[in-house]
């Protein structure tokens, strides 16, 4: 099977990602996005119409080469010195090239082809930024009971949450009713790849979520599923979420970006300076690889050093 129709590929290696690994919609658009802007390369490459239903070729005619042309082109659409290549560019490359092994890695497990062209694709090196957190002490006043700050009750519901176990934006929109134990203070979460998980959540979580439960039937017109629902019965959309995030840290810190994920990394960053240990922030996390959640250890290390440069006398 080694004539085919390059759309054909890219539906089946498409639904491949949403039946067999269930990805998210958005990634899968992002996907078919990155393949047709390769297709629409490779229509030029060997000067067919990308639109012609008729554009079958020997896709073992790709190799190694045509791939790294294909980079080459990306870089130099906008006449960019890749010396000088900015770092969203630099991010945008690195997703298309991720896109293309995923892509030639799937065709090789269909045996479409006998070598997978894209195992020698490098990566451009990208700066690895420590993730932002706030401070135990701009938590506290943003969320003590009796402060200055008056959240409303639906904001500090979703800020216990979020702080108190970590859970990403698409993680608390889908939370359902259900899903929270008050018996055993713990969430049920369905990560990436719908991956589940159970992550515990302290006292203070336990009364916000509680106080929440209390004025969320004044707005379930609909007999929502959803743990969090708007005013007028609906599932929550991210942009909602994001606002209130921003509206709300914007009272404690002035980082530039307030945004649910600050508060993850903050759930991350405080419970290792706490003593810790990273394999189970890896799994309230929900991340699948520890190397993944290594990174909160170099915030913690950079501390420990600005701890020993200002206190230890030989430092």
């Amino acid at each position: 099977m080694s004539k085919h129709n390059f759309k054909d590929y890219l539906n089946e290696f498409l639904d491949y990602l949403k039946f067999t690994k269930n990805f998210s919609g958005n990634t899968i658009t992002s996907y078919r996005t990155d393949l047709i802007q390769f297709g629409i390369f490779l229509s030029d490459f060997i000067e067919v119409d990308f639109n012609d239903c008729e554009f079958e070729f020997d896709i073992e005619f790709v190799d190694a080469k045509t791939l790294k042309a294909f980079i080459a082109d990306i870089y130099s659409q906008n006449k960019i010195d890749i010396k000088k290549v900015s770092k969203y560019k630099k991010k945008s490359v690195a997703r298309k090239i991720s896109v293309l092994k995923a892509f030639f890695r799937f065709l090789k497990l269909k045996n479409y082809i006998k070598r997978n062209p894209a195992s020698g694709l490098l990566f451009p090196k990208l700066p690895k930024p420590l993730p932002v957190n706030l401070t135990a002490p701009e938590l506290e006043t943003l969320l003590e009971e009796k402060g200055t700050i008056n959240l409303r009750i639906f904001d500090k519901a979703i800020l216990e949450l979020f702080y108190g176990t970590g859970i990403r934006l698409s993680e608390l929109i889908n939370l359902k009713l259900n899903d929270v134990n008050f018996y055993n203070n713990t969430v049920k979460v369905f990560g990436k790849g719908s991956k589940e998980r159970i992550v515990p959540f302290g006292k203070k979580a336990y009364t916000a979520l509680k106080n929440y439960l209390e004025i969320r039937e004044i707005c379930d017109l609909k007999k929502s599923e959803y743990y969090f629902i708007d005013s007028k019965g609906n599932k929550l959309y991210p942009m909602k979420v994001q606002r209130i995030i921003k509206k709300d840290l914007a009272l404690v810190t002035k980082v530039n970006k307030k945004s649910p994920h600050i508060l993850r990394h903050s759930f991350a960053t405080h419970l290792l300076d706490s003593g810790a240990d990273i394999k189970s922030i890896q799994e309230m996390l929900g991340h699948s690889s520890l190397s993944t959640t290594q990174i909160y250890t170099h915030i913690s290390l950079d501390k420990l050093k600005k701890a020993y440069k200002q206190s230890h006398p030989k430092a």
